[in-house]
């Protein structure tokens, strides 16, 4: 009888040796700078669970910019037997393979990821992140689809079994230590962009371990029970339409916008936060405008504004005020609290006579058709154009007219030709000025005005021909 169970564990051993567990799969790799990163969870495999899922994404040119390859680990039905079968490591150690992984080649080549991550793979990839500083400074997005953030009570039943389902139990060790450095690590909410994802039909993950630990802004439900939020009939899956959106800048996609760029911009206002934040206090005025714009960058817009505000009597170039006008002009239009257009407006103006005293026409522009912004969208709707907004946007394009020409200042001439109620022009400017820009956040910026002013101008027919100009599908 020994002998037959020593043949049959030889057998065993032997079919492990003969199917050595793939680490790395590569389903798009052309010398990008940015990966997106694939991996999968418990009793899976790197080339079972995201073929569909990465050649849809492939497919999708909103993130063409990017790499798509997957990282796995060593995980199966089989029952743990130490000291006699190969067993399975435990999630701990899962999380320092997948750190080895992603430090190696030919992940390591690429400036910033992204990493989806399903079911098990989803706290694999949490403790990676928590116990590698240096990964979580190249993360750039994070999404959890169907992870047991919270743990699974059903655990317990087989915890004996298996080192992996005793790590997922609610109330053992590591999801309780999981939980504690996480909210330590991301009190102040995380640097790169962060999705917890649920199944509306996830039986075996409920809402409760998924999407209840971490805060509601980051929660997202889509259509399907575990398997299907990871497995896309085609471009439609809410599971993929949700992260490809998320990559190309939590916007409407836009052909104008290239998220590869994208991605490298938003690691380049996160290293200027890091580098400036902590010296707030000490900065000039120059690097406290380029912080609260990376803020900016980042969607922290509450937090540039409480940044410019704490440090307003410091603000006396035309720069910083315009820069602290502009962010109480969005919590105008998100709030429309009277306080702050008349704030938004005295700032702008104070900057504009500022910046005709000094014979500077570029920020004599930028207040100028700021201005005018402001004066058009508080006017009544169907009130026609006022008089106020015409004359501003006048001003604006004759201070254009007085400096070399670049994107900001033919997007400026733009912006005044819709006020003036002259379409065509505006889009012969528009379509110049995205010509002259290479950087993504100056197109959503150039587009965020436009649309908001066409619509007012034109109605239906401006917001469509500005659309169609920026490439909004």
């Amino acid at each position: 009888m020994l002998t037959r169970i020593k043949a049959v564990i030889g057998r065993a051993v032997k079919v492990v040796r003969r199917q050595p567990v793939r680490r790395v799969l590569q389903y798009r790799c052309e010398g990008h700078e940015i990966a997106l990163v694939l991996v999968h969870g418990f009793s899976s495999s790197v080339q079972t669970v995201w073929a569909q899922f990465a050649t849809l994404a492939i497919a999708d040119d909103t993130i063409k910019g990017w790499d798509v390859l997957g990282a796995g680990y060593t995980t199966s039905l089989r029952i743990d037997i130490p000291h006699v079968w190969a067993a399975d490591p435990d999630i701990q150690t899962l999380a320092d393979g997948v750190r080895t992984t992603l430090s190696l080649p030919p992940f390591d080549r690429y400036r910033s990821i992204a990493i989806v991550a399903h079911s098990m793979g989803g706290l694999v990839v949490q403790r990676a992140i928590l116990d590698d500083e240096t990964l979580g400074k190249r993360l750039s997005h994070l999404f959890l689809l169907g992870t047991p953030s919270a743990g699974l009570k059903k655990g317990r039943v087989f915890a004996a079994l298996k080192r992996q389902i005793k790590d997922i139990d609610a109330d053992g060790p590591f999801i309780r230590k999981l939980r504690s450095d996480w909210d330590k690590c991301f009190a102040n909410g995380t640097r790169f962009l962060f999705r917890a994802i649920g199944g509306d039909r996830d039986e075996f993950v409920p809402s409760k371990s998924s999407l209840e630990p971490f805060d509601d802004s980051v929660r997202r439900v889509v259509a399907g029970n575990h398997s299907d939020i990871v497995r896309p009939a085609d471009i439609q899956h809410e599971g993929l339409a949700l992260i490809v959106q998320a990559l190309a800048g939590e916007t409407k996609p836009r052909a104008a916008v290239d998220s590869a760029r994208l991605a490298t911009e938003l690691g380049e206002f996160q290293s200027a936060v890091d580098a400036l934040l902590p010296k707030v206090t000490s900065i000039d005025e120059s690097a406290l405008v380029s912080l609260a714009l990376a803020l900016d960058g980042l969607e922290k817009n509450e937090q540039a504004l409480d940044l410019l505000e704490n440090q307003d009597s410091r603000l006396s170039t035309t720069d910083a005020i315009g820069t602290l006008a502009g962010r109480i002009k969005r919590r105008w239009l998100v709030e429309r609290a009277a306080a702050d257009l008349d704030r938004a407006k005295a700032l702008y103006r104070d900057a504009y006579d500022k910046s005709v005293a000094a014979s500077n026409h570029t920020q004599a522009f930028y207040h100028a058709i700021n201005l005018a912004f402001l004066e058009l969208m508080s006017s009544p709707e169907g009130s026609g154009i006022p008089e106020a907004a015409k004359k501003l946007a006048r001003i604006a394009a004759e201070h254009c007219v007085q400096v070399p020409e670049d994107a900001w200042s033919l997007a400026t001439e733009g912006e005044a030709a819709l006020v003036l109620e002259n379409l065509d022009r505006a889009i012969m400017f528009y379509e110049r000025a995205l010509q002259r820009t290479t950087s993504p956040r100056a197109v959503d910026s150039m587009y965020n005005q436009a649309v908001r002013v066409a619509t007012r101008v034109f109605a239906a027919e401006g917001a469509r021909r500005i659309e169609r100009l920026f490439g909004v599908s």
